[in-house]
């Protein structure tokens, strides 16, 4: 049913645009807030906070719609929670918006919130959307299959949190070895399918360049920029870049929801 709710909820959240409005997390960050204020010390404390809230939260959204509809009441709340966390703005508009050009607000704010500078280039533009793609698709999809709406709370409450007004250091440290952890086997897979469904050697060669001697263990979203760098050629402009980007996320996300129905049909026959 988890793989269901995944396949229907990304045709939802792509087909129908007015689901991004809906996504505010003002609420839920208000957990984080209080700790932020009350207690400075010890600085866990703040992304300890995001963990209780994302499994309180999640146990009593199930506990609700369980009560109230039996399963099907956890399949709807589950649809809910994973169109809601998504996000939290659509991707492929962005990149539409992007490749727009000129002084178009669409285009102005799409830069913005993709954090291009003006004088980006190619490499520049096709990691910020890979890095778009970890952070809008692949994260959300692999913690809510794993471990269902806890995982996809905690996901979305881990990075909204880190732009927490007034964070210290200590405590934004401790958010940041949140995110580490979960954005390691999500980064594994990313990897792993841009190889089978980009160019291999040259995925392979980024690989060997990030790592430089060090544990595969040392892994965060900076392995994005390579690949990205190894995937444009040195003539490609700007545009070329977020086409590039672009196409290999959607091909990346297009082998994993494969995947992903092939054990929905092997569990049908099982």
């Amino acid at each position: 049913m988890t793989i269901l709710v995944v396949l229907l909820g990304m045709a939802i959240s792509h087909l129908v645009f007015p689901v991004a409005r809906l996504r505010h997390f003002d609420g839920l960050l208000k957990p984080v807030h209080w700790t932020r204020r009350r207690y400075s010390e010890p600085a866990w404390a703040v992304a300890a906070a995001v963990v209780l809230t994302a499994l309180l939260l999640a146990w009593a959204l199930s506990a609700a719609a369980e009560g109230l509809l039996g399963a099907l009441g956890w399949f709807l709340m589950a649809l809910a929670v994973f169109i809601y966390t998504l996000g939290p703005r659509d991707l492929d508009r962005d990149v539409q918006a992007l490749l727009i050009g000129g002084n178009e607000p669409r285009y102005l704010k799409a830069r913005r919130i993709m954090r291009l500078h003006s004088d980006a280039g190619a490499a520049e533009a096709t990691a910020s959307v890979l890095r778009a793609a970890e952070a809008r698709w692949f994260g959300i999809l692999f913690w809510f299959v794993l471990l269902g709406i806890p995982g996809a709370l905690l996901y979305r409450l881990t990075r909204i949190s880190l732009h927490e007004p007034g964070l210290r250091p200590a405590q934004a440290g401790y958010l940041l070895r949140l995110r580490v952890v979960l954005d390691w086997p999500v980064l594994v897979l990313m990897l792993s399918s841009a190889a089978l469904v980009g160019d291999f050697d040259r995925v392979r060669r980024a690989w060997g360049q990030y790592r430089g001697g060090f544990s595969a263990w040392r892994l965060d979203s900076e392995v994005l920029d390579k690949v990205a760098a190894a995937m444009i050629e040195p003539q490609d402009a700007f545009e070329q870049g977020v086409r590039n980007g672009h196409q290999l996320a959607r091909r990346m996300l297009l082998l994993w929801l494969v995947v992903l129905s092939l054990l929905l049909i092997l569990g049908w026959l099982a």
